[in-house]
């Protein structure tokens, strides 16, 4: 980053924002533990998304997409197009997970989203009681979501989501019903706060055991310093367990690729630090993205997502979030108050200059 943009870029007001998330975030993320006790559906936690995994889990402030229903349904009412999103995850040992979506906008800044999530074993090895084995089983965990987010101001954005969740082990089975509220607020043209509680709803009963969801408070916040680069983070306090903290950041070197990288402190608890580091990349073609993550998890082995997001309809218009515009121009990014790079101001400065020469030269013809 040159000198001018890193002085423009401290002197801008808006910095004491995001400086004012990070602060929070830390503050909740404080090692402490709440309410004791078993918690079920913890399938729930796993990251959805090559992009959002890639990234430390640092994206309630960035679900204005075909993520939205499982990270935020506040950011339906930004939505701007329809969009499919699918996920396949090389989790540990022989389990994968899988996750669909879709959503769709409607006037007025109001969209809906239905979403699946999909937890599977493989297959188990069975054993009696003398540990002579009896074949094999397998067992799955799924949440079956509805969303609907809608836009209260051209700055505010509220929703909700529904979930049916219902796991299945060998030959038992349970279900439980929860929900998510969010909030997406675009505080500054290229700053947005975020705000969720999670998996409010029933336990999970399986053989007569009570199992409370995985309830959480997130607060996150998202700066796009320039055309290239994103910093997001958010804190994560949940009713049982440790708080944790989570930060991200994405560069674009060019259009078609993104470089992610991310840390997250709620994976290194049983585990070494390494655990705690997230990477990927993100392939942009004709519009549509295809992402790829790795999140090690030390010594239970590595973990791969693959997914992708497509895009039907998109809309151009004002109410586009620029925090997520990573198309944006150097002069619309002055135009919204954003830190450029040198070779952006000097491209504003020389198409301003051809618009001067160009008005110059009307004004010589007029007389």
């Amino acid at each position: 980053m040159s000198t001018w943009t890193t002085h423009s870029f401290l002197r801008r007001p808006h910095l004491k924002l995001l400086s004012l998330v990070i602060f929070l975030s830390l503050c909740i993320s404080v090692p402490a533990h709440a309410s004791s006790g078993t918690e079920g559906a913890a399938f729930l936690d796993i990251p959805v998304g090559a992009d959002p995994a890639a990234m430390g889990a640092a994206y309630t402030a960035l679900a204005r997409n075909a993520y939205a229903p499982v990270w935020n349904p506040g950011g339906l009412g930004f939505l701007n197009s329809t969009q499919i999103s699918g996920q396949h995850l090389d989790y540990l040992d022989t389990e994968h997970y899988e996750f669909l979506s879709a959503v769709h906008p409607f006037n007025g800044g109001r969209a809906i989203g239905a979403s699946v999530q999909y937890l599977g074993s493989g297959d188990i090895p069975r054993a009696d009681g003398s540990g002579t084995p009896t074949g094999t089983f397998s067992s799955y965990f799924a949440s079956y979501n509805l969303a609907y987010g809608q836009a209260v101001t051209d700055k505010l954005s509220v929703g909700v989501t529904g979930k049916m969740i219902h796991a299945h082990i060998d030959d038992v089975s349970a279900s439980a019903y929860a929900a998510d509220v969010g909030s997406l607020y675009q505080a500054l043209p290229n700053c947005t706060l975020a705000a969720t509680v999670t998996n409010i709803g029933s336990p999970l009963t399986l053989l007569n055991e009570a199992n409370t969801l995985p309830l959480a408070f997130h607060l996150g916040g998202a700066y796009r310093i320039s055309s290239q680069w994103l910093l997001s983070t958010e804190g994560v306090y949940p009713k049982t367990g440790l708080a944790a903290f989570h930060v991200g950041g994405e560069w674009r070197p060019i259009d078609t690729v993104a470089l992610r990288a991310g840390y997250r402190t709620d994976t290194v608890k049983e585990l070494s630090a390494v655990a705690g580091v997230t990477a990927g990349i993100g392939l942009y073609v004709w519009g549509q993205e295809f992402a790829y993550a790795f999140t090690p998890m030390g010594d239970l082995g590595d973990t791969h997502y693959f997914s992708f997001v497509a895009k039907f309809g998109e809309r151009d218009d004002a109410a586009h979030n620029l925090v997520d515009d990573r198309r944006m121009n150097p002069i619309a990014a002055a135009d919204q108050g954003i830190a450029r790079s040198k070779g952006d101001v000097e491209l504003m400065e020389l198409l301003n200059g051809d618009k001067s020469q160009a008005q110059a030269s009307e004004d010589s013809n007029a007389q």
